[in-house]
């Protein structure tokens, strides 16, 4: 007889009787899976592709020396997730151009820590924890990007299809719909290089690795490679720092792994290779993250010292029941922007999910007489949904929040493990009630009835109702009907087309297929600054406009860029009593203007401040060359900034100055005033000065 897990791990069984040709299709790319997908990694790679939107950049610089328009083969660039072709991707680059280091120092003045920044690729014990940045090492820059994309996604998919072949008892179809479910789901296919990505993918592979450790302890080897696994996205687990995600999925892994131990019980005998194989992993795990701490403290005081998003502490509670359909606008949303009420594409991407149809079919999963080795699986990952829908819908009192860390969780993002978790619960539901509940035909009914008022009434009384006219509402709840008539009525070849279908247009469209990496490289503009940078490497650069990360990607040293804490020594400089630190003290984007005024800043969002820079505070910070599309040879005759143009205009206005100074004793004694205004009263105006409040230049 067999035991719990033979049942729950045993192999595919490769079934040689005649069948429709699509199906054996199907069965030997399930069959050769991991041969299959170590052949689509080499081919991605060789080819250069990546899925990066950095084409945005052409927006903002857009002479190019090789006459291409774009480098996009499929899709388009997604202007709205600037965290990755504005700040990620150009971090990466900046690493390849410094090779590697912990602190990159081509930001601000001290640098920056670039572990905690986006996980970039460095050359320290801690890439243990980023497999998705190993490419770069051996790949060089445009083809490690490539690795990182096609690594990613490929391995994402392997894991999604191994947890819904545990979550369905080895259900290989329902397992393959489940791959693409969770890969291609919006929620993370929007936030696939930011913690959205990482962290679903390090839970699913810790998850998977803990369940197949204690269901294969007879396997030592196995046990090892499990251990690995555990350990290798541990570390990067850790090294995200973003608890508003990280804390939900702690518990989750959690509840997952207590369950297992209880589900396996009776058949678990720890034996004498357990204890060196688990004090080993948590041992590798431990130092690492104690290298990581004792290497970068100063950094992850600073984050966690920033007035946003270090001091922010959320209360929990307060979403709307129709936040819970946002997965209805999933089919549009790569099609169509969506910018209701500040928010956006990426912010309402979401999981498809049928949580509440769980929730009305629990009493007869419950009740079932049949599969109840199974139900335990259903149980762990309800519990964890009605915990963290307690936190996302009422909040908890701040003494228990607290208590469990949920202060950190906002309840926008923990909307998004929510919908994580009832995914995973939902593809175990499916599989349940096919193959042990049986449900009245007219109770099917009410069930669907309520769902879809429900539904209907979250569309229409929501900003889905703006975003959708009135067909696209009609259509979208009819298919959503179709699909749940599907599930219930055990229409199971409907239900997997239907949902591939779905799942694959809400989550394919989403990012672009793009050749290289020549929407940065490729620039005239990128190009002199490269070629400026080989004759005076260690200049200091500040680049006007939305141009502030472009020139890091470059190798080069950046005044303003993007940052993860503040550059504190930098900013005393030019605000010694330190006036101004409630705006600086945070992650964010630094645009940086010069000009003949006073040194002012001002906050533009939570995330993003621009600098006014004053003459004589741009020679204390040392800056030699600036970016502008403004004609700042007209600052000239105040006889102090001196501003030499030797780039440009281009196509797009963008110009570089080499800025010098005068040894004039009278501006000398202007710099040490109280409050310098780098200059003379005897100036010609520029005709397009420095921004002022929300006056942003494109």
């Amino acid at each position: 007889m067999e035991t719990r897990a033979q049942k729950r791990t045993s192999e595919i069984p490769y079934e040689r009787t005649r069948k429709n040709p699509f199906v054996w299709i199907v069965d030997q790319i399930i069959r050769f899976r991991y041969l299959i997908g170590v052949l689509f990694l080499i081919l991605i790679v060789t080819l250069n592709l990546n899925g990066s939107s950095i084409g945005s950049w052409d927006r903002i610089v857009s002479e190019r020396s090789d006459d291409k328009k774009s480098d996009v083969i499929f899709g388009e660039n997604r202007e709205v997730r600037s965290d990755e072709w504005m700040v990620q991707t150009p971090f990466y680059f900046s690493q390849a151009e410094s090779d590697y280091p912990v602190v990159n120092k081509q930001y601000g003045k001290e640098g920056q820590n670039m572990i905690i920044a986006y996980n970039s690729p460095v050359k320290d014990l801690t890439v243990i924890g980023k497999p998705f940045n190993w490419g770069f090492f051996f790949l060089g820059k445009e083809r490690g990007l490539s690795f990182y994309w096609g690594f990613k996604i490929i391995a994402m998919l392997l894991l999604s299809f191994e947890m819904v072949m545990i979550l369905t008892k080895r259900n290989k179809y329902l397992s393959l719909l489940g791959s693409f479910w969770i890969t291609f789901s919006p929620s993370i296919q929007w936030w696939f290089m930011q913690h959205v990505g990482d962290l679903m993918f390090f839970t699913l592979a810790i998850m998977v690795a803990s369940y197949y450790y204690i269901a294969k302890h007879k396997n030592v080897l196995l046990r090892l490679l499990m251990m690995s696994l555990i350990v290798i996205n541990g570390i990067g687990f850790v090294l995200v720092l973003y608890p508003a995600h990280q804390v939900p999925l702690v518990y989750l892994i959690l509840f997952w792994l207590f369950g297992t131990l209880i589900h396996f019980r009776k058949e678990l005998v720890l034996d004498i290779w357990d204890l060196p194989i688990i004090i080993g992993g948590l041992g590798v795990i431990s130092f690492v993250l104690l290298h990581f701490y004792s290497t970068s403290k100063e950094a992850i005081d600073a984050t966690l010292n920033t007035i946003y998003p270090g001091h922010r502490e959320a209360e929990g509670g307060g979403r709307p029941p129709s936040d819970f359909f946002l997965f209805l606008t999933n089919w549009k949303i790569p099609f169509e922007n969506f910018n209701f009420h500040g928010t956006n594409n990426g912010e309402v991407a979401s999981y498809f999910n049928f949580l509440p149809l769980t929730v009305l079919l629990s009493p007869f999963i419950f009740f079932s007489k049949k599969g109840k080795e199974e139900k335990y699986l259903g149980i762990i990952l309800g519990l964890f949904c009605l915990f963290i829908f307690g936190w996302t819908y009422f909040g908890y009192s701040h003494g228990i929040a607290k208590v469990l860390m949920l202060t950190y969780v906002t309840s926008t993002r923990s909307l998004v493990t929510l919908g994580f978790g009832a995914v995973l619960l939902s593809l175990w539901m499916i599989n349940f009630i096919w193959e042990y509940v049986k449900i009245p035909w007219w109770i099917k009914f009410i069930f669907l009835a309520l769902i879809m008022i429900l539904a209907t009434h979250s569309v229409t009384s929501s900003i889905m109702g703006l975003y959708f006219n009135n067909f696209e509402i009609f259509m979208t709840l009819v298919v959503f009907a179709l699909i749940m008539f599907a599930l219930l009525f055990k229409l199971k070849k409907f239900f997997i087309l239907a949902m591939t279908v779905i799942v694959l247009v809400s989550g394919v469209f989403v990012n672009p297929i793009v050749h290289g990496t020549g929407a940065i490289d490729k620039k005239t503009l990128a190009e002199e600054i490269v070629k400026i940078k080989k004759e005076d490497p260690d200049a200091i650069w500040l680049s006007e406009g939305d141009l502030y990360n472009f020139t890091p990607a470059l190798g080069v040293k950046t005044i303003n860029s993007v940052r993860f804490y503040p550059d504190m020594k930098m900013w005393h400089k030019i605000d010694p009593k330190h006036k101004n630190e409630e705006i600086y003290n945070r992650y964010a984007h630094v645009r940086t203007f010069i000009d003949k005024g006073k040194t002012e800043f001002r906050l533009d969002r939570p995330d993003n401040f621009t600098v006014n820079l004053n003459f004589t505070d741009c020679k204390k910070l040392g800056i030699k060359y600036v970016i502008s599309k403004r004609p700042l040879e007209d600052y000239n005759p105040l006889n102090y900034a001196q501003f030499e143009e030797i780039y440009g205009p281009d196509k797009d206005k963008w110009s570089i100055y080499r800025l010098s100074f005068t040894s004039d004793e009278l501006q000398a004694e202007a710099e040490a005033a109280v409050d310098p205004i780098g200059g003379t009263d005897n100036y010609q105006e520029i005709p397009q000065p420095a921004p002022t409040e929300d006056g942003y230049i494109n």
